[in-house]
């Protein structure tokens, strides 16, 4: 049976104690959200984070309202950069009883990508996490699904794991018969969003940021999950910073959580290649 989550970037407003409660009063089976964030241009957090000084509270939030944090981010393979610096929020994950980390692989270099990733895997299998690599079409270290494949067979680490976005595996030239062609026990989470046959932006990264609730869109998501195995943890991710202005944070995330309930009520009998 799939759990169903919800992401941080879908409820910003209310940081994550507020996106505990949301999800719990929604009735969902976890969250996706930071115990590391990216910096924006002028070194602020970009995204909520957890606190680390209220790690207790926050685990204390989490148990009382049976939730489980099934992505933890933000920690991704940079060039020039070690994965090691990571160990704080991983450290705070683990603390928290997340149940994985999700990577992107920006270094280019792919000897040092795959060594970096694999030291990746090492760190959080001691904090007894799991990795989910995920590929984007602006994470030029694996930038398909096909790189992912690729990268996760080389690296062979056995807490490693493949999430597929929906936008992602859209936006990079992938199909559901690519995903039909991959084990799909490496499937590990998927990510749900929607969005229109092209780019709503010329800049990859606004778009990511600005997505459409599932089923008002094109993707084939209802053949997406149908071919999803039962063990693949299923995130909400439907950021709306500009396609919505005005809209209330719980309202839109309420929107989002009926849709994508909805893709699991009749599933096609047969996926269709997209």
């Amino acid at each position: 049976m799939h759990k169903l989550a919800l992401h941080q970037i879908t409820m910003m407003e209310d940081g994550p104690e507020g996106l505990v409660r949301f999800a719990a009063g929604a009735g969902l089976d976890g969250v996706c959200l930071f115990t590391a964030t990216p910096l924006d241009a002028s070194g602020r957090d970009m995204f909520p984070v957890v606190d680390p000084a209220t790690a207790s509270s926050f685990r204390r939030l989490l148990r009382d309202h049976d939730l489980r944090i099934i992505n933890a981010e933000y920690f991704p393979v940079m060039p020039g950069q070690d994965v090691a610096a990571y160990l704080p929020a991983i450290a705070l994950a683990a603390e928290l009883d997340a149940k994985r980390l999700v990577t992107h692989i920006h270094e280019t270099d792919g000897q040092r990508a795959g060594d970096q990733l694999s030291k990746l895997c090492t760190i959080a299998r001691g904090h007894g996490l799991a990795v989910g690599l995920e590929f984007t079409g602006f994470a030029g270290g694996c930038n398909s699904l096909a790189s992912a494949v690729a990268l996760h067979g080389r690296v062979d680490q056995p807490n490693l794991g493949i999430a597929i976005d929906a936008l992602h595996l859209i936006r990079t030239g992938g199909s559901l018969a690519d995903v039909q062609e991959i084990d799909p026990a490496i499937i590990v989470y998927a990510q749900l969003c929607d969005g229109p046959d092209l780019h709503i932006a010329e800049d990859y990264i606004a778009e990511a940021m600005n997505r459409m609730i599932p089923g008002e869109g094109v993707f084939p998501l209802r053949d997406l999950v149908a071919l999803l195995g039962p063990h693949v943890d299923i995130d909400i991710e439907v950021p709306r910073h500009a396609l919505s202005p005005g809209v209330e944070a719980t309202a839109w995330a309420e929107r989002a959580i009926t849709a994508s309930r909805a893709l699991f009520a009749r599933r096609s009998a047969r996926p269709r290649p997209y």
